[in-house]
């Protein structure tokens, strides 16, 4: 059986929705809805039972009862469903901090973005949830999802990380909230090490030719089930993206 081969379905079956919704609607694009909810339910395929996935918001208390804050607009919450729900209807919850296990925000970027605002805003939202949680012990996973990539957009992202001064190995809390994964396309995958320094860098950018889509969900199921994610490592990492060819960019 080939591993490989399995996790290279899973960007086969994102480009092909894509392609198919593209033949049929011109302002795919503009449809931002309909990519996060094709990513949502192949995510949510992969999930342990106690875990949920939904569009939506997360609330956290203030210090005067009958006050509350909420998050701006989140694409993709993951959340432990062992915990109370504010809100839910359909795909649309409203949690607390303390459920969240992770977010994420899906982009097409054929077009050109504003980069900066993007990484800030996906930054701020995962300082929100993690200042409102009281076990602070878990990082957040807080990712970004391109579908497409553009070379003007790579790049950007690329001159925004090195810049970030938040992904100095020594901040603490910061890197337990900053964004960590970025999808780059089918082809490109960027992980942010959170928890350990590998080869005295935390940042890599590497080359999987058609896992990157595959890579994003394995790391994200990892923060889910560490312990499952490592004893099955080969499983869900069919290549070793860690130490050969594939690392193309560090800082």
């Amino acid at each position: 059986m080939n591993t490989i081969d399995f996790h290279k379905t899973t960007t086969r079956e994102l480009k092909a929705i894509q392609d198919r919704i593209r033949n049929l609607v011109p302002n795919w694009l503009e449809d931002g809805m309909y990519k996060e909810a094709v990513l949502r339910g192949l995510i949510r395929n992969f999930l342990p039972k106690n875990f949920e996935i939904a569009s939506g918001y997360v609330a956290r208390q203030t210090g005067n009862r009958g006050t509350h804050q909420v998050s701006p607009q989140i694409d993709i919450i993951i959340y432990d469903n062992n915990y109370p729900v504010l809100f839910k209807k359909e795909e649309l919850v409203v949690v607390t901090a303390d459920s969240v296990r992770g977010i994420i925000e899906v982009k097409s970027s054929d077009q050109s973005e504003n980069v900066t605002e993007t990484l800030n805003k996906c930054n701020q939202k995962g300082q929100f949830i993690w200042q409102g949680k009281q076990d602070k012990k878990n990082p957040i996973f807080n990712g970004i999802f391109y579908y497409n990539l553009n070379r003007k957009t790579d790049i950007q992202i690329r001159r925004y990380l090195t810049a970030d001064h938040q992904r100095a190995s020594n901040l603490q809390p910061t890197n337990k909230f900053i964004v960590d994964h970025i999808s780059y396309g089918e082809n490109k995958f960027y992980k942010f090490w959170k928890n350990q320094i590998v080869n005295d860098h935390r940042n890599f950018l590497y080359r999987t030719e058609d896992l990157s889509f595959s890579f994003f969900i394995s790391n994200l199921i990892s923060y889910l089930q560490p312990t499952s994610v490592a004893n099955n490592n080969f499983l869900w990492f069919p290549v070793d993206k860690s130490f050969n060819e594939r690392i193309i960019w560090h800082f």
